[in-house]
């Protein structure tokens, strides 16, 4: 199987390329909740001229939805960018297998992520699902090039994954670890020791640090309260276990709230009490907290604005954790523990991707009080067949079960692999995707909550990465051990 060209390899790339091909549905744009923020948020920001985001949504979608607009394009051209930057990842993650295993096994997890439906109904849902998945995982991509290739085209390959990662950041906030991750892993492994190469790494980082500074959360400018609130509610609401358990969280609600105290801790407590088995890690549904309005007013200062609910969000939540720090680090490892053990959940095995049809009226009438015409094929609010596997829903399940548990097989080998110091080149492979995995989630677990399956997607191609990695290892273990058996066999026959 060794070899790019070998006939298992081309036979790989032909199951890859008929995966590809044969799951292509209508660019038919799919409207979701989190839609008519993301469209307003892009209309927003066409017309400041700078990132401006509504509905607490992160900037880099609407940035790239507001440049789609700028060019003529609409809704259905969204769809198609999705689609060919979908085909950009898969390809791209292909040939990096490719470049690291050299070996036609390697491929079989990457044809796994192309049929993966949880990963399929992104294309057509307009959300920055898609998009920060393909720029989380080319940024890992780039760096794991970056072990096949010379030290000259080593820095390049780091550069360039410096800058997917600080894209990456700017698309969904959750990812704000993962340049950092890329910078130390990558400076670590290009180790410029020419004043060329130092430069290359440098003017990378330099324009990191540019793109989270202005298309990040961090420059974005809040055009509504949902906005200015968003980060530290989401803290505070996703923390409300702890903060009504911690007496020093409590003083400071009662503190901000005032004369509205008791009604403020009445409707905490009916938030906290809201589905509970929605989330199960977690314990509690966070959202009922987070969109329950008139909590920004009872905990806003004497101004009443937003900024100020903002600040008694962040001073409570910090109380909280500070009185409380073991029950924080507790939550924050049962949601790791949990990423894991769903690194491949079973998500999206219904047949068609369902639509948000109350959003829809919103997202066209945003478009027609912003000036633009809303086509008849813009706004269909159809359903659109994943196809593939999720046409098999059952088998599906079992199978991203099974290959969750692989993944967790292949953390366990790598740390075993780490501690007895061998397998060098699995080690720093396998260690890369795992620092920029843990980097991806570890913001979610910290500050939001993973028991919402959707956001350990963008992580699955990067686990699709692991056991290539894991699997091409396995295989020339078992052929190395068979190959010493058979040379001791025929020392044994010779002796004899």
């Amino acid at each position: 199987m060794r070899g790019v060209a070998s006939p298992w390899a081309v036979l790989a790339w032909a199951s890859l390329l008929v995966a590809i091909v044969v799951s292509f549905r209508p660019a038919v744009p799919i409207i979701w909740g989190d839609t008519p923020s993301f469209v307003e948020s892009a209309f927003r920001t066409l017309e400041a001229g700078r990132p401006t985001v509504a509905g607490g949504r992160d900037p880099g979608y609407p940035a790239f939805l507001a440049a789609t607009f700028a060019f003529g394009g609409d809704l259905g051209t969204m769809v198609r960018l999705q689609q060919a930057a979908w085909v950009v990842l898969m390809l791209a993650l292909a040939a990096t297998a490719q470049a690291a295993t050299r070996n036609a096994g390697g491929l079989v997890p990457i044809i796994l992520v192309a049929t993966y439906p949880g990963l399929l109904l992104f294309r057509n849902v307009l959300t920055a699902d898609l998009l920060f998945a393909v720029f989380l995982n080319l940024a890992v991509a780039g760096l794991l090039v970056g072990t096949c290739v010379g030290k000259a085209a080593r820095c390049w390959a780091v550069a360039a994954a410096i800058l997917c990662a600080a894209l990456a950041a700017c698309f969904r906030s959750q990812g704000v670890l993962v340049p950092i991750a890329a910078a130390v892993v990558g400076i670590c492994l290009a180790r410029p020791d020419t004043s060329a190469r130092l430069a290359v790494i440098a003017v990378s980082v330099v324009a990191a640090l540019a793109l989270l500074a202005a298309g990040s959360r961090f420059g974005a400018s809040n055009s509504d309260q949902a906005s200015a609130v968003f980060v530290s509610k989401t803290l505070f609401c996703n923390h409300l276990n702890i903060a009504l358990a911690s007496d020093a969280a409590r003083r400071e609600i009662v503190s901000a709230a005032g004369d509205r105290a008791d009604a403020t801790m009445t409707r905490l407590a009916a938030d906290f009490a809201a589905e509970p088995g929605r989330w199960p890690v977690l314990g509690f549904f966070g959202d009922a907290c987070l969109f329950d309005t008139a909590l920004d007013r009872d905990l806003a200062d004497d101004t009443g604005n937003a900024v100020g609910a903002a600040a008694a969000y962040r001073r409570i939540f910090l109380a909280a954790v500070r009185d409380r720090p073991l029950a924080y680090a507790g939550k924050f490892v049962r949601q790791m523990a949990y990423g894991a053990s769903v690194a491949w959940p079973p998500y999206g095995l219904d047949p068609a991707i369902g639509v948000s049809t109350d959003d829809v009226p919103h997202v066209s009438d945003i478009m027609i009080r912003h000036g633009r015409a809303v086509q008849a094929t813009d706004l269909q609010g159809e359903p659109v067949r994943i196809g593939l596997l999720s046409d098999f829903p059952g088998i599906s399940a079992y199978l991203y079960r099974a290959l969750s548990i692989a993944f967790v097989i292949a953390v366990i080998f790598w740390a075993v692999a780490a501690v007895r110091r061998r397998r060098s080149r699995f080690l720093t492979r396998a260690g890369i995707v795992m620092v920029m995995w843990t980097a991806s989630i570890a913001a979610a677990a910290g500050a939001h909550t993973l028991d919402v399956w959707r956001y350990l997607i963008p992580a699955v191609p990067m686990v699709g990465l692991m056991l290539s990695l894991l699997t091409v290892e396995l295989a020339e273990t078992v052929a190395c051990r068979d190959c010493r058996l058979f040379a001791y066999g025929l020392r044994r026959s010779g002796i004899e």
